[in-house]
């Protein structure tokens, strides 16, 4: 008899087993196949957010040597360059930082690109005044965002505008200084500490900086 029941116990015990096992089986398919349809939805996101980026061309039409270093952590970035063509014919270059990281990051850099090029084709050409009219524009778009603050995002960033003409570089930034190395030296073009968009002093313009350009330096 006790062999018997030893025996029912370890046939339960064993059909337990299986039985858990075949379960973990199932919830392990579901959670790759949630990982997959995730990483797929990301990757979508992330051939919509390069497709705003400056693009190749538009860089060697105007920059005759340049390097784009950009990385991002996840699949898709809060960090984002941008360019255009402005109507005096500068040549407009923005390197951002915006807020958030990944998912939340890339749709931040997506509103933000969106309010540059709003900026831009109001025929605004200053640089301070381009930033000025952009976290203008973000702040109206996320005032109603539920939260208490009223929409606190935006980015951080430095916008140059090169006339290649006369060899002037013009531009504003925003907590992310502007450097220049001529000669084997350091020129830094200081930040407004200031982000662009809602914040506590956000009525305060941002600061245009003017600067003769040399042949042989790095910006």
């Amino acid at each position: 008899i006790f062999m018997y029941n030893r025996f029912k116990v370890t046939s339960k015990q064993k059909n337990i087993i299986e039985q858990q096992k075949i379960q973990t089986e199932k919830q392990k398919e579901l959670i790759e196949e949630h990982q997959k349809e995730t990483i797929d939805s990301i990757n979508y996101a992330k051939r919509i957010q390069y497709a705003l980026l400056a693009n190749d061309d538009l860089l060697k039409d105007n920059l005759q040597q340049h390097f784009v270093l950009f990385k991002p952590k996840d699949i898709v970035s809060g960090d984002f360059y941008w360019a255009t063509k402005l109507n005096n014919n500068n040549f407009v270059l923005v390197t951002a930082d915006s807020t958030g990281h990944g998912v939340p990051g890339a749709i931040m850099s997506i509103l933000n690109i969106a309010c540059l090029d709003k900026a831009v084709t109001k025929e605004i050409i200053s640089p301070e005044l381009i930033l000025d009219e952009t976290r203008s524009l973000i702040i109206e778009h996320l005032k109603n965002d539920g939260s208490e603050e009223g929409g606190k995002d935006g980015m951080d960033g430095s916008l140059l505008s090169f006339d290649f003409k006369n060899n002037i570089l013009y531009c504003a930034a925003a907590n992310n200084p502007v450097w220049i190395i001529r000669d084997n030296e350091l020129i830094e073009i200081k930040a407004d500490r200031l982000p662009i968009g809602k914040h506590d002093r956000d009525n305060i313009p941002f600061t245009l900086h003017t600067l003769n350009l040399q042949k042989g330096d790095v910006v």
